[in-house]
Protein backbone atom coordinates (compact mmCIF):
# COMPACT_ATOMS: atom_id res chain seq x y z
CA UNK A 1 0.00 0.00 0.00
CA UNK A 2 1.38 3.84 -0.86
CA UNK A 3 1.00 6.09 0.56
CA UNK A 4 1.66 10.09 -0.06
CA UNK A 5 3.88 11.38 2.50
CA UNK A 6 2.34 14.45 3.20
CA UNK A 7 -0.01 15.22 5.96
CA UNK A 8 -1.73 18.57 5.04
CA UNK A 9 -4.97 19.20 3.32
CA UNK A 10 -5.00 21.81 0.90
CA UNK A 11 -7.68 23.72 -0.87
CA UNK A 12 -7.50 25.97 -3.63
CA UNK A 13 -11.27 27.29 -4.49
CA UNK A 14 -11.51 29.54 -7.53
CA UNK A 15 -11.25 33.18 -6.79
CA UNK A 16 -14.38 35.41 -6.96
CA UNK A 17 -13.98 37.21 -10.49
CA UNK A 18 -13.25 40.81 -9.99
CA UNK A 19 -16.21 43.22 -9.10
CA UNK A 20 -17.09 46.65 -11.23
CA UNK A 21 -18.01 49.82 -9.88
CA UNK A 22 -20.92 51.06 -11.35
CA UNK A 23 -19.94 54.68 -9.80
CA UNK A 24 -17.51 54.42 -13.02
CA UNK A 25 -20.35 54.70 -15.63
CA UNK A 26 -19.73 58.87 -15.12
CA UNK A 27 -18.28 61.35 -17.17
CA UNK A 28 -15.08 62.12 -16.59
CA UNK A 29 -12.96 65.75 -16.35
CA UNK A 30 -9.64 64.24 -17.60
CA UNK A 31 -8.61 60.91 -19.53
CA UNK A 32 -5.89 60.63 -16.19
CA UNK A 33 -9.20 60.16 -13.66
CA UNK A 34 -10.84 57.64 -16.07
CA UNK A 35 -7.56 55.21 -16.55
CA UNK A 36 -7.44 55.26 -13.06
CA UNK A 37 -11.11 54.01 -11.95
CA UNK A 38 -10.48 51.73 -15.06
CA UNK A 39 -7.35 50.25 -13.31
CA UNK A 40 -9.51 49.50 -10.43
CA UNK A 41 -11.86 47.17 -12.54
CA UNK A 42 -9.49 45.10 -14.03
CA UNK A 43 -9.05 41.87 -13.93
CA UNK A 44 -6.66 39.43 -12.99
CA UNK A 45 -5.59 38.67 -16.17
CA UNK A 46 -4.96 42.57 -17.18
CA UNK A 47 -3.04 43.13 -14.01
CA UNK A 48 -0.53 40.43 -14.07
CA UNK A 49 0.25 40.69 -17.91
CA UNK A 50 0.29 45.00 -17.84
CA UNK A 51 3.89 45.07 -19.15
CA UNK A 52 4.40 41.64 -19.58
CA UNK A 53 7.07 39.90 -22.44
CA UNK A 54 4.98 37.51 -24.02
CA UNK A 55 6.71 34.49 -25.48
CA UNK A 56 7.16 35.37 -29.06
CA UNK A 57 5.98 32.70 -30.45
CA UNK A 58 2.62 32.72 -28.85
CA UNK A 59 2.37 36.18 -29.31
CA UNK A 60 3.20 35.38 -33.03
CA UNK A 61 0.19 32.97 -33.29
CA UNK A 62 -2.83 34.35 -30.89
CA UNK A 63 -4.05 38.12 -30.36
CA UNK A 64 -5.26 38.47 -26.86
CA UNK A 65 -8.96 38.42 -25.84
CA UNK A 66 -10.92 38.93 -22.89
CA UNK A 67 -10.29 37.07 -19.42
CA UNK A 68 -12.21 33.75 -18.80
CA UNK A 69 -11.37 32.87 -15.03
CA UNK A 70 -8.85 32.76 -12.55
CA UNK A 71 -7.93 30.82 -9.27
CA UNK A 72 -4.79 30.04 -7.11
CA UNK A 73 -2.90 28.15 -9.89
CA UNK A 74 -3.30 30.37 -12.84
CA UNK A 75 -5.83 32.28 -15.18
CA UNK A 76 -7.76 31.72 -18.33
CA UNK A 77 -8.54 33.88 -21.09
CA UNK A 78 -9.35 33.63 -24.64
CA UNK A 79 -7.29 34.62 -27.77
CA UNK A 80 -7.73 34.71 -31.71
CA UNK A 81 -5.52 32.33 -33.61
CA UNK A 82 -4.01 35.24 -36.01
CA UNK A 83 -3.85 32.75 -39.01
CA UNK A 84 -7.30 31.10 -38.81
CA UNK A 85 -9.75 33.66 -36.37
CA UNK A 86 -10.78 30.80 -34.41
CA UNK A 87 -11.13 31.84 -30.60
CA UNK A 88 -9.14 29.20 -28.53
CA UNK A 89 -8.53 29.54 -24.66
CA UNK A 90 -5.40 29.87 -22.80
CA UNK A 91 -4.35 28.98 -19.06
CA UNK A 92 -2.02 30.67 -17.74
CA UNK A 93 -0.18 28.39 -14.79
CA UNK A 94 2.17 29.82 -12.55
CA UNK A 95 5.11 27.88 -12.45
CA UNK A 96 5.57 28.14 -8.41
CA UNK A 97 2.12 27.06 -7.59
CA UNK A 98 2.34 23.87 -9.68
CA UNK A 99 3.05 21.47 -6.51
CA UNK A 100 5.68 19.30 -6.58
CA UNK A 101 4.00 15.98 -6.63
CA UNK A 102 2.07 17.38 -10.13
CA UNK A 103 4.91 17.56 -12.25
CA UNK A 104 5.37 14.63 -14.61
CA UNK A 105 8.81 13.50 -16.73
CA UNK A 106 7.85 12.42 -20.37
CA UNK A 107 10.37 12.30 -23.59
CA UNK A 108 12.72 14.43 -22.12
CA UNK A 109 10.17 17.11 -21.03
CA UNK A 110 9.11 18.14 -17.15
CA UNK A 111 5.53 19.52 -17.91
CA UNK A 112 2.28 19.91 -15.21
CA UNK A 113 0.28 16.86 -15.13
CA UNK A 114 -2.45 19.16 -16.20
CA UNK A 115 -0.66 19.70 -19.83
CA UNK A 116 0.52 16.07 -19.67
CA UNK A 117 -2.87 14.79 -19.55
CA UNK A 118 -4.35 16.82 -22.08
CA UNK A 119 -1.59 16.45 -24.64
CA UNK A 120 -1.84 12.79 -24.25
CA UNK A 121 -5.28 11.84 -23.76
CA UNK A 122 -8.60 12.09 -26.05
CA UNK A 123 -11.90 12.15 -25.29
CA UNK A 124 -14.96 13.91 -26.98
CA UNK A 125 -16.07 15.05 -23.45
CA UNK A 126 -12.36 16.42 -22.75
CA UNK A 127 -11.52 20.18 -23.60
CA UNK A 128 -8.63 19.62 -26.61
CA UNK A 129 -5.31 20.56 -26.57
CA UNK A 130 -3.95 22.67 -28.53
CA UNK A 131 -0.87 23.96 -28.03
CA UNK A 132 1.37 24.96 -25.22
CA UNK A 133 4.28 27.12 -24.75
CA UNK A 134 6.86 28.17 -21.17
CA UNK A 135 8.85 31.05 -20.39
CA UNK A 136 10.18 31.48 -16.58
CA UNK A 137 6.80 32.65 -14.94
CA UNK A 138 4.06 30.67 -16.67
CA UNK A 139 3.32 27.47 -18.76
CA UNK A 140 0.63 28.24 -21.58
CA UNK A 141 -2.06 25.90 -21.76
CA UNK A 142 -3.87 26.28 -25.29
CA UNK A 143 -7.00 24.54 -25.52
CA UNK A 144 -10.17 24.18 -27.14
CA UNK A 145 -13.18 26.62 -26.08
CA UNK A 146 -16.14 24.85 -25.35
CA UNK A 147 -19.28 26.17 -24.02
CA UNK A 148 -21.74 28.86 -24.54
CA UNK A 149 -22.34 31.86 -22.09
CA UNK A 150 -25.23 31.33 -19.52
CA UNK A 151 -24.73 34.09 -17.69
CA UNK A 152 -23.35 37.86 -19.21
CA UNK A 153 -21.66 40.62 -18.47
CA UNK A 154 -22.75 42.63 -15.88
CA UNK A 155 -24.02 45.68 -16.68
CA UNK A 156 -21.16 47.91 -14.58
CA UNK A 157 -18.92 46.10 -16.88
CA UNK A 158 -20.76 47.35 -20.03
CA UNK A 159 -21.10 50.96 -18.82
CA UNK A 160 -16.85 50.65 -17.73
CA UNK A 161 -16.21 49.45 -21.45
CA UNK A 162 -18.75 52.34 -22.62
CA UNK A 163 -17.11 55.34 -20.78
CA UNK A 164 -14.03 54.22 -21.86
CA UNK A 165 -14.82 54.57 -25.36
CA UNK A 166 -17.06 57.57 -24.72
CA UNK A 167 -13.87 59.84 -23.04
CA UNK A 168 -11.43 58.10 -25.42
CA UNK A 169 -9.72 56.80 -23.31
CA UNK A 170 -7.61 53.91 -24.30
CA UNK A 171 -8.97 50.63 -24.14
CA UNK A 172 -5.26 49.07 -24.53
CA UNK A 173 -3.53 47.87 -21.49
CA UNK A 174 0.12 50.02 -20.77
CA UNK A 175 3.07 48.12 -21.90
CA UNK A 176 1.83 44.28 -22.68
CA UNK A 177 5.10 43.84 -24.86
CA UNK A 178 5.81 40.95 -26.97
CA UNK A 179 8.66 39.90 -29.52
CA UNK A 180 6.85 38.39 -32.33
CA UNK A 181 7.21 39.54 -35.62
CA UNK A 182 4.72 41.29 -37.55
CA UNK A 183 1.42 39.58 -38.03
CA UNK A 184 0.32 38.96 -41.94
CA UNK A 185 -3.60 38.74 -40.44
CA UNK A 186 -4.91 42.06 -42.44
CA UNK A 187 -8.04 41.95 -39.84
CA UNK A 188 -4.96 42.97 -37.03
CA UNK A 189 -5.12 46.42 -35.88
CA UNK A 190 -2.63 45.76 -32.54
CA UNK A 191 0.23 46.57 -34.36
CA UNK A 192 2.37 43.81 -33.90
CA UNK A 193 5.63 45.31 -35.48
CA UNK A 194 5.69 47.57 -32.50
CA UNK A 195 7.14 46.01 -29.37
CA UNK A 196 5.66 48.25 -26.46
CA UNK A 197 1.87 47.67 -28.62
CA UNK A 198 -0.43 48.42 -25.23
CA UNK A 199 -3.05 45.45 -26.09
CA UNK A 200 -6.19 45.28 -24.58
CA UNK A 201 -7.73 42.56 -22.06
CA UNK A 202 -11.54 43.02 -22.58
CA UNK A 203 -12.99 42.65 -18.93
CA UNK A 204 -14.66 39.18 -18.04
CA UNK A 205 -16.61 37.29 -20.35
CA UNK A 206 -19.63 35.40 -19.34
CA UNK A 207 -19.23 32.04 -17.95
CA UNK A 208 -19.76 28.96 -19.93
CA UNK A 209 -19.62 26.26 -17.32
CA UNK A 210 -22.01 23.72 -15.91
CA UNK A 211 -22.62 25.59 -12.79
CA UNK A 212 -23.82 28.84 -14.53
CA UNK A 213 -26.09 26.55 -16.65
CA UNK A 214 -27.58 24.87 -13.45
CA UNK A 215 -28.15 28.92 -12.12
CA UNK A 216 -29.94 29.43 -15.31
CA UNK A 217 -32.19 26.68 -15.48
CA UNK A 218 -32.80 25.93 -11.82
CA UNK A 219 -33.39 21.88 -12.15
CA UNK A 220 -33.13 19.92 -15.11
CA UNK A 221 -35.80 17.44 -16.12
CA UNK A 222 -34.79 14.06 -15.68
CA UNK A 223 -34.09 12.81 -19.36
CA UNK A 224 -31.60 16.03 -19.79
CA UNK A 225 -29.86 15.23 -16.84
CA UNK A 226 -28.99 12.03 -17.29
CA UNK A 227 -27.73 12.87 -20.75
CA UNK A 228 -25.40 15.33 -19.51
CA UNK A 229 -24.63 13.29 -16.26
CA UNK A 230 -23.86 9.72 -18.62
CA UNK A 231 -21.26 11.99 -20.56
CA UNK A 232 -19.71 12.97 -17.27
CA UNK A 233 -19.59 9.58 -16.09
CA UNK A 234 -18.32 8.15 -19.10
CA UNK A 235 -15.28 10.35 -19.53
CA UNK A 236 -14.51 9.64 -15.50
CA UNK A 237 -14.57 6.20 -16.53
CA UNK A 238 -12.52 6.43 -19.89
CA UNK A 239 -9.97 7.96 -18.09
CA UNK A 240 -9.81 5.89 -15.06
CA UNK A 241 -9.08 2.89 -17.58
CA UNK A 242 -6.15 5.22 -18.46
CA UNK A 243 -4.94 5.38 -15.01
CA UNK A 244 -5.97 8.88 -14.15
CA UNK A 245 -7.93 10.63 -11.66
CA UNK A 246 -9.29 14.18 -11.95
CA UNK A 247 -9.92 14.68 -8.10
CA UNK A 248 -11.58 17.87 -8.57
CA UNK A 249 -15.14 16.67 -10.61
CA UNK A 250 -17.80 19.78 -9.93
CA UNK A 251 -20.26 21.75 -12.16
CA UNK A 252 -17.30 24.71 -12.52
CA UNK A 253 -14.87 22.25 -13.80
CA UNK A 254 -17.48 21.42 -16.74
CA UNK A 255 -18.15 23.48 -19.89
CA UNK A 256 -21.43 23.23 -21.63
CA UNK A 257 -22.85 24.30 -24.67
CA UNK A 258 -26.86 25.46 -25.91
CA UNK A 259 -27.02 21.55 -26.99
CA UNK A 260 -25.83 20.29 -23.65
CA UNK A 261 -22.36 18.73 -25.01
CA UNK A 262 -20.29 18.74 -22.07
CA UNK A 263 -16.66 18.95 -22.00
CA UNK A 264 -14.06 17.98 -18.54
CA UNK A 265 -11.18 21.07 -18.02
CA UNK A 266 -8.87 22.03 -15.40
CA UNK A 267 -6.52 19.12 -14.40
CA UNK A 268 -4.76 20.87 -12.52
CA UNK A 269 -5.30 18.10 -9.50
CA UNK A 270 -5.11 15.07 -11.59
CA UNK A 271 -2.85 12.51 -10.33
CA UNK A 272 -2.12 9.39 -12.28
CA UNK A 273 -2.88 5.95 -10.49
CA UNK A 274 -1.78 2.09 -11.48
CA UNK A 275 -3.82 1.00 -14.59
CA UNK A 276 -5.97 -1.10 -12.28
CA UNK A 277 -9.26 -1.58 -14.58
CA UNK A 278 -10.05 -5.22 -15.82
CA UNK A 279 -13.07 -6.56 -17.18
CA UNK A 280 -12.86 -10.03 -15.18
CA UNK A 281 -14.08 -8.57 -11.62
CA UNK A 282 -11.46 -11.26 -10.15
CA UNK A 283 -8.88 -9.80 -11.77
CA UNK A 284 -10.51 -6.34 -11.06
CA UNK A 285 -10.32 -6.63 -7.22
CA UNK A 286 -7.14 -8.31 -6.87
CA UNK A 287 -5.83 -5.82 -9.09
CA UNK A 288 -6.82 -3.14 -6.71
CA UNK A 289 -5.75 -4.50 -3.78
CA UNK A 290 -2.29 -4.87 -5.34
CA UNK A 291 -2.12 -1.23 -6.57
CA UNK A 292 -3.97 0.62 -3.67
CA UNK A 293 -2.71 4.60 -3.59
CA UNK A 294 -3.67 6.67 -0.57
CA UNK A 295 -3.56 10.46 -0.46
CA UNK A 296 -3.36 12.96 2.00
CA UNK A 297 -3.36 16.33 0.26
CA UNK A 298 -6.45 17.13 -1.55
CA UNK A 299 -6.95 20.33 -4.03
CA UNK A 300 -10.28 20.19 -4.60
CA UNK A 301 -13.74 21.58 -3.51
CA UNK A 302 -15.19 21.41 -0.10
CA UNK A 303 -18.74 21.17 -0.65
CA UNK A 304 -17.79 18.17 -3.22
CA UNK A 305 -15.15 16.52 -0.78
CA UNK A 306 -16.25 12.98 0.78
CA UNK A 307 -16.33 12.33 4.07
CA UNK A 308 -13.32 10.44 4.40
CA UNK A 309 -11.05 14.02 2.71
CA UNK A 310 -13.47 15.94 5.04
CA UNK A 311 -12.23 13.92 8.14
CA UNK A 312 -8.51 14.21 6.99
CA UNK A 313 -7.70 10.69 6.54
CA UNK A 314 -5.65 8.96 3.71
CA UNK A 315 -7.87 8.77 0.88
CA UNK A 316 -8.67 6.96 -2.63
CA UNK A 317 -8.59 8.99 -5.34
CA UNK A 318 -11.47 7.15 -7.24
CA UNK A 319 -13.89 6.43 -4.02
CA UNK A 320 -14.07 9.90 -3.74
CA UNK A 321 -14.49 10.87 -7.29
CA UNK A 322 -17.32 9.08 -7.44
CA UNK A 323 -18.92 10.73 -4.25
CA UNK A 324 -18.13 14.03 -6.38
CA UNK A 325 -19.94 12.66 -9.26
CA UNK A 326 -23.20 11.53 -6.36
CA UNK A 327 -22.89 15.35 -5.65
CA UNK A 328 -23.20 16.43 -8.68
CA UNK A 329 -26.05 14.26 -9.64
CA UNK A 330 -27.44 15.43 -6.95
CA UNK A 331 -27.00 19.02 -8.17
CA UNK A 332 -28.39 18.55 -11.63
CA UNK A 333 -31.51 17.55 -10.40
CA UNK A 334 -32.47 19.67 -7.67
CA UNK A 335 -30.99 23.01 -8.24
CA UNK A 336 -28.71 22.94 -5.16
CA UNK A 337 -25.57 21.03 -3.37
CA UNK A 338 -26.83 17.99 -1.14
CA UNK A 339 -25.25 19.21 1.93
CA UNK A 340 -25.91 22.36 3.84
CA UNK A 341 -22.65 22.22 5.77
CA UNK A 342 -19.79 20.01 6.27
CA UNK A 343 -21.00 18.27 9.45
CA UNK A 344 -23.71 16.85 6.82
CA UNK A 345 -21.48 15.72 4.78
CA UNK A 346 -19.49 13.65 6.92
CA UNK A 347 -22.37 12.17 8.25
CA UNK A 348 -24.01 11.14 4.21
CA UNK A 349 -26.73 12.51 5.79
CA UNK A 350 -28.33 14.54 2.18
CA UNK A 351 -31.16 16.95 2.46
CA UNK A 352 -34.39 14.96 1.29
CA UNK A 353 -35.39 15.94 -1.92
CA UNK A 354 -38.47 18.40 -1.99
CA UNK A 355 -41.70 17.18 -2.00
CA UNK A 356 -42.57 18.94 -5.05
CA UNK A 357 -39.60 16.88 -6.69
CA UNK A 358 -40.67 14.35 -9.45
CA UNK A 359 -37.29 12.25 -9.77
CA UNK A 360 -37.99 8.41 -10.23
CA UNK A 361 -37.26 6.08 -7.10
CA UNK A 362 -33.56 4.81 -9.67
CA UNK A 363 -32.58 7.76 -10.04
CA UNK A 364 -32.50 8.44 -5.93
CA UNK A 365 -31.38 5.28 -5.19
CA UNK A 366 -28.24 6.01 -7.51
CA UNK A 367 -27.35 9.08 -5.56
CA UNK A 368 -27.93 6.97 -2.67
CA UNK A 369 -25.42 4.61 -3.39
CA UNK A 370 -22.73 7.31 -4.95
CA UNK A 371 -23.48 9.08 -1.81
CA UNK A 372 -22.66 6.05 0.89
CA UNK A 373 -20.58 7.48 3.66
CA UNK A 374 -17.91 4.30 3.46
CA UNK A 375 -15.65 4.50 0.41
CA UNK A 376 -15.97 0.33 0.11
CA UNK A 377 -19.55 0.21 -0.36
CA UNK A 378 -19.59 2.97 -3.10
CA UNK A 379 -19.87 1.70 -6.35
CA UNK A 380 -16.99 2.16 -8.82
CA UNK A 381 -17.60 4.57 -12.04
CA UNK A 382 -17.47 1.48 -14.35
CA UNK A 383 -20.94 -0.30 -11.99
CA UNK A 384 -22.66 3.08 -12.65
CA UNK A 385 -22.81 3.22 -16.13
CA UNK A 386 -24.82 -0.65 -15.46
CA UNK A 387 -27.46 0.97 -12.65
CA UNK A 388 -30.94 0.29 -13.53
CA UNK A 389 -31.11 4.50 -14.27
CA UNK A 390 -28.89 4.69 -17.68
CA UNK A 391 -30.57 1.70 -18.74
CA UNK A 392 -33.98 2.83 -18.59
CA UNK A 393 -34.63 4.59 -21.58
Amino acid sequence: MNTLPNNMISVHPLDLPTKTDPSTNTTATNNKDNANKITANETTASKLLRGYQLPAQFYARYSIGEELGSGGFGFVISVKERSTGKERAVKFIYKNKVPSSAWVAHHGERLPMEIYVLKNIQHPNIVGYIDSFEDDTYFYLVMELHGSQWNQPSASSVAVANAKTNNNVSTHLPGLSHTSEPSDDDDEEDGAEDGNQNYPIIGRRGSCDLFECIEQHRTFNEPLAKTIFRQIVECVAHLDKLGVCHRDLKDENITIDRNYKVKLIDFGSAVALPRHFQTDDEEKESSRKKNVVLHRKFYGTIAFASPEILSMEPYQAEPAEVWSLGVLLYTLVFGEVPFSNPRMALAAQFNPPPKSSKVSSKCMHLISCLLQKSPRRRPTVHQMLTHPWFRQQ
